[in-house]
């Protein structure tokens, strides 16, 4: 056979071989398993991407609080999804650390040694919150401490006024709380609490508020008055916080009135009595070397409460009348 007719014939066999070849079955399941499998590559990686885009976003949120928003503040998705939780590392605010501790309430004042001298209806929880409020008042309002620069010669017109310390709540007892009326120099009813220092403080503190809010602190001390009996009886020299009424311009006063009267005792002093206006005299509770009277005028008055004091004997041993040091005059 010569080499074209051998050429011929393996072309006729090859075409004859493809024109009798019949095409196997797609391989439906495995074409089916791998596009599964990739389908599942592509679910992986965009959950891996979502996750990112999530955590990239909450770290973005988290260093861009303000000051006052709350350590455990959680931002919600935009899509209205789940809420984000709050990073491991975030500590737990101070109220709910306190909550899930048990946090030890303030510590109060000491009570009166009798309920008579909370008049009104107020109760001791009320005076030791309204106390503590002006402790608190008096403190913020304290003037800043003098700021000097170094080589720089420091001008003054007067002298700053002085600094001092009214001590902790559970350094008082509370000796007298009362309702008080308004007046033309104060106006606004409110109530009156006498706080008893028991610390290295000022002895004594009367706390006004008017409308639920401090309006007034006084503080001083229990030093004997000039002209006053030593060791009797010995009136407060600012108690005319709590019996008098300033009206101005000839204003009536408001009436009824509730007046207190307050001031220190001797060991020989058995009993206090006080009377103001035409009202009877009042026997004062004695606590702890104080004493404190309150009734309610029913009528104006022109003379500061008259007061007495007893030795256990019943012997009138003080009469404010008698004692120079008294401003008997309102």
């Amino acid at each position: 056979m010569t080499e074209p007719d051998f050429e011929a014939a393996l072309r006729d066999q090859l075409a004859a071989t493809v024109l009798n070849r019949t095409p196997g079955e797609a391989p439906y399941e495995a074409i089916r398993r791998q596009g599964l499998a990739a389908r599942r590559r592509r679910t992986v990686a965009f959950s891996a991407a979502l996750v990112g885009l999530i955590a990239v976003s909450g770290t973005a949120l988290a260093v861009g609080r303000h000051g006052n928003d709350g350590p455990g503040t959680v931002a919600a998705s935009a899509a209205g999804g789940a809420p984000a939780p709050a990073p491991a590392s975030v500590s737990a605010s101070p109220s709910a650390a306190a909550a899930t501790t048990g946090a030890t309430p303030a510590a109060e004042p000491q009570p009166p040694s009798s309920p008579a001298q909370l008049a009104d209806g107020i109760t001791f929880a009320q005076a030791a919150t309204a106390l503590g409020q002006c402790l608190e008042f008096d403190r913020q309002t304290q003037p800043p401490a003098p700021t000097t620069t170094p080589g720089a010669q420091t001008q003054t017109t007067r002298p700053p006024r002085p600094t001092h310390d009214l001590g902790a709540l559970s350094d008082y007892r509370i000796l007298m709380a009362m309702k008080q009326t308004g007046d033309d120099n104060a106006p606004g009813d409110g109530i009156v609490v006498v706080g008893i220092s028991q610390g290295q403080h000022p002895d004594r503190i009367v706390c006004h508020q008017t409308d639920g809010k401090t309006s007034g602190v006084q503080s001083g001390g229990a030093g004997p008055r000039a002209g006053g009996p030593a060791g009797l009886v010995d009136p407060d020299v600012n108690a005319g916080k709590l019996y008098r009424q300033a009206m101005l311009d000839g204003h009536p006063w408001k009436l009824p009135y509730r007046w207190g009267s307050i001031g220190t005792f001797g060991p020989s002093v058995a009993r206090v009595t006080v009377s103001y206006g035409r009202g009877p005299a009042v026997d004062a509770a004695l606590d702890h070397g104080w004493f404190a009277a309150t009734g309610t005028l029913d009528a104006p008055v022109t003379r500061a409460p008259h007061i007495k004091g007893y030795d256990s004997g019943g012997k009138l041993v003080y009469d404010s009348d008698d004692d120079k040091g008294y401003a008997k005059e309102l």
